[in-house]
């Protein structure tokens, strides 16, 4: 049976609310479970009062998880930190990293299978000087991989990307074909191994507007993308590559187990038009489970009661999909 943990996010934004609402469902639908719930205690306290705990839980510290008793919540409080919705501080910084870090540390422990990560403000991160660009670069270095893919998946779309939070203008020069071959090869390994999709198929976009048009728009697709989509071990695999506006306006991605798209909102911005919020987050490539919501911080609606947990479930539910195709847990770093 799957041990999950939530983390809080940015206690300034909408995370610790849909937390708990997520947790509300959930648990009901899950009597015989158990889940972990990392927020600090005055967080909890107040987001308490927003939205009323329907699930059995018990305030407890990591001592005591070990014990793995019959409590379906069990919520591990983290230090204490001032709360001022609608912005990003120090403090939520601070204490999202924390939380973050003291899931990852469970998972480190065997204390937890999976982790389901609210969405964090990467500005609120760099106030409190924390530099990772974002939590799937934070969980990679502290697992001690360098290859990984930030996807994003659901029903209707699933969507990995070459680059992640880097300036478009540096995208161009990121490219190397070795480094296309990795990232083709963990995307084909996740949709085999962590979904069951046992004869995926992947569909690769273009970089430039019309995939180049045959080098008169860009020299990318000719020289670096299709020599590697040509090579042996992607025969029958990966196709393209594929004129990025012309691929989703005809619904091509419909034919495919997987969209790969070499910058963010190349493929984002269709994957959140379809999914209107319901998608999920993975960190691909990884030897633990980290799933999010596809959506950030909220901070517009904090603390009015009104935000939809909807793709919190969502990531609750992939990252038990994931847990049960995944036969062992490999050893961490």
């Amino acid at each position: 049976m799957s041990r999950i943990v939530f983390t809080c996010g940015d206690i300034n934004g909408i995370g610790p609310e849909i937390a708990l609402k997520a947790l509300n469902k959930i648990s009901s639908k899950n009597k015989k479970k158990q889940f972990i719930l990392i927020i600090p205690q005055n967080v909890f306290e107040t987001t308490s009062e927003l939205v009323i705990p329907k699930f059995d839980y018990k305030v407890n510290n990591e001592k005591e998880l070990k014990s793995h008793n019959s409590t379906q919540v069990l919520v591990l409080t983290i230090k204490s930190s001032k709360q001022s919705y609608g912005k990003p501080t120090i403090e939520s910084g601070n204490a999202a990293y924390t939380a973050l870090k003291t899931s990852f540390e469970l998972l480190n422990k065997d204390l937890a299978d999976a982790i389901v990560t609210a969405p964090v403000s990467k500005t609120a991160l760099n106030l409190a000087g924390i530099k990772y660009p974002g939590q799937t670069e934070m969980f990679a270095d502290w697992c001690g991989v360098k290859n990984f893919v930030m996807t994003f998946l659901s029903d209707k779309l699933r969507v990995g990307l070459y680059s992640i939070h880097i300036p478009l203008k540096d995208v161009s020069n990121s490219l190397n074909s070795k480094e296309l071959r990795i990232k083709l090869e963990i995307v084909t390994s996740t949709l085999k191994k962590d979904l069951g999709i046992t004869k995926p198929k992947i569909a690769v976009l273009g970089l430039n507007p019309h995939a180049g048009e045959n080098g008169i728009i860009g020299k990318e697709e000719k020289t670096l993308i299709e020599p590697v989509l040509k090579q042996k071990i992607f025969n029958g695999i990966v196709e393209g590559p594929f004129s990025s506006d012309a691929f989703f306006a005809n619904r091509r991605f419909k034919n495919y187990d997987m969209v790969f798209g070499f910058y963010h909102d190349q493929v984002l911005i269709p994957f959140k038009f379809i999914n209107s919020g319901n998608g999920v987050n993975f960190s691909a490539g990884l030897p633990i489970i980290r799933t999010s919501p596809d959506h950030g911080v909220a901070y517009d609606i904090a603390g009015k009661g009104i935000a939809d947990e909807s793709s919190m479930i969502e990531a609750y539910k992939y990252a038990e999909i994931i847990f049960k195709h995944r036969k062992t847990k490999p050893a961490l770093k």
